[in-house]
This record gives C-alpha cells, structure tokens and sequence, in this order.
C-alpha cells in the first residue's frame, strides 16, 4: 500500500525511543520501590531539565503537529519504554482518576518492584 492511499500507517518510533529510552532508565534507576502512572511518569520527567531537552527532541523526530507528535511520544514511546525496564511490571490502565489522566494517550499503572 502506498504512502498516499489514505490508509492508517503506523508511526516509526526507533528513533524517538533511542533519544528517550536512556533517561526513562535513568529515572525509573533512581526510584524506589513504588506504584506510579504513566501521567506521574511524565511529569516527573518534565520536572529534569536533562529529561525535558530528550523528550522535546524525542517529539522532534515525528515530523508533524505537536499535538499528533505528544499522542504518539505518550502512548507509543514512553509506553514501549517502560515496558523495557526490567524492574517494573505492568499494573493495568488507570481507570477514572482524574490526577492520573493523560489527555494525550491511555496512562497505565506502572509498579517497580525491586530498587
């Protein structure tokens, strides 16, 4: 199927995860025994000024609205690497809690099970 039919592509994500996933590790390291959202995760990472510069650049590599770009970093790539660190295991969606909404990907519950 060619780029211009119109059908939904799948976004490539290879680049934006090698720019994020060394500080998500870095960040997930550092944390202790704990439960947290996926929504927590990222405003913690906002909070690290190092972290910020990666997920902006990280966002960069999309090529298109920032908005369409944060849907994409929030639930693809953040997601995925979470999903890689071997200390945290997946806790389900967050499910009507409004402090841990995300309004630009579905947030997920995330516990680190060993420091």
């Amino acid at each position: 199927m060619s780029p211009d039919s119109g059908a939904f592509q799948e976004p490539d994500i290879t680049q934006a995860l090698s720019i994020l996933e060394p500080v998500v590790t870095g960040l997930v390291e550092g944390f202790p025994v704990c439960q947290f959202s996926t929504r927590r995760f990222i405003d913690l990472l906002l909070e690290n000024d190092k972290a910020n510069e990666a997920y902006e650049e990280a966002l960069q590599t999309f090529g298109m609205d920032r908005d369409s770009g944060l849907k994409i970093l929030h639930g693809q790539v953040i997601a995925a690497a979470l999903r890689r660190q071997d200390s945290l295991q997946f806790g389900g969606f967050v499910h009507g809690d409004p402090q841990n909404h995300d309004p630009h990907s579905h947030s997920a519950w995330w516990r680190k099970e060993r420091a």
